[in-house]
């Protein structure tokens, strides 16, 4: 592969990378211009959507694309690749260590596993509950966390498995709000409006929201508008899977 090959290739890369964790559209564009900068591309450019990555050199004779397969939230990534292109700006590792560090990363499992991220969520529900109810409700404090654990693992093993969009959260926010009515009729639950809250919580598509505020505001219309009309339509989901619940039990 020659050099300019792959420096594109590294570009590219990059960019995935930035996308699949949740990146804002104008640092992915920004770090795949300065990893360019930094390999003596006289003049490049990149665009850059929630499917898609584009990268075009003055000089080469093509533009290559490279498509986004799958997204999600990993910041641990996102400061990996950050770390990379800045030891590349400082020379302190070669076009070709950074191609391969950026292929491990892409190819590694995630940092924390899904029982932790499990847990984490459970935790999550049982301390929003708390701060958004204002209430010191130590008794539904189990129950938020074990619903709000429950919806999570659900809609991650659910979009695992289909490829159809917001089917994940609108069945955890069923089952979330279902299981929510059965524990307070069956008095292992007090406040019912509360225990929901809490719970369905780590399905809210919170980093999303405020990144497409960010591209809107930074004038990428496009990358914005996908994502805002993305995190609607989760919040749509989970809507209806609680307004389901509600119509079949109460």
């Amino acid at each position: 592969m020659q050099q300019e090959d792959k420096l594109m290739e590294v570009c590219l890369l990059a960019g995935r990378i930035l996308i699949e964790s949740g990146s804002e559209m104008y640092r992915v564009e920004d770090t795949m211009k300065h990893i360019a900068d930094c390999g003596d591309v006289v003049s490049s450019a990149a665009f850059t959507s929630l499917t898609g990555v584009l990268a075009s050199f003055q000089k080469a004779p093509y533009t290559r694309f490279m498509q986004i397969d799958h997204r999600g939230i990993d910041m641990h990534r996102i400061s990996q690749v950050n770390t990379l292109s800045r030891a590349f700006e400082h020379q302190e590792i070669s076009l070709d260590t950074f191609h391969k560090k950026l292929l491990v990363i892409l190819k590694e499992p995630k940092l924390f596993s899904l029982l932790v991220q499990t847990l984490g969520a459970g935790l999550e529900s049982a301390c929003l509950m708390i701060i958004f109810t204002q209430l010191y409700d130590w008794w539904d404090f189990p129950a938020a966390f074990i619903l709000g654990a429950l919806g999570y693992w659900l809609s991650i093993i659910v979009n695992q498995r289909l490829r159809i969009r917001f089917m994940g959260e609108l069945l955890g926010a069923f089952v979330i709000a279902i299981t929510a009515i059965v524990l307070v009729q069956h008095d292992l639950g007090q406040n019912l409006n509360n225990i929901i809250i809490g719970a369905v919580m780590p399905l809210v598509p919170g980093v999303p929201m405020t990144n497409a505020l960010r591209d809107l505001i930074e004038g990428n219309i496009l990358a914005g508008t996908e994502r805002g009309v993305e995190s609607l339509g989760v919040v749509g989901a989970i809507a209806v899977g609680v307004g389901i619940s509600f119509y079949l039990c109460l």
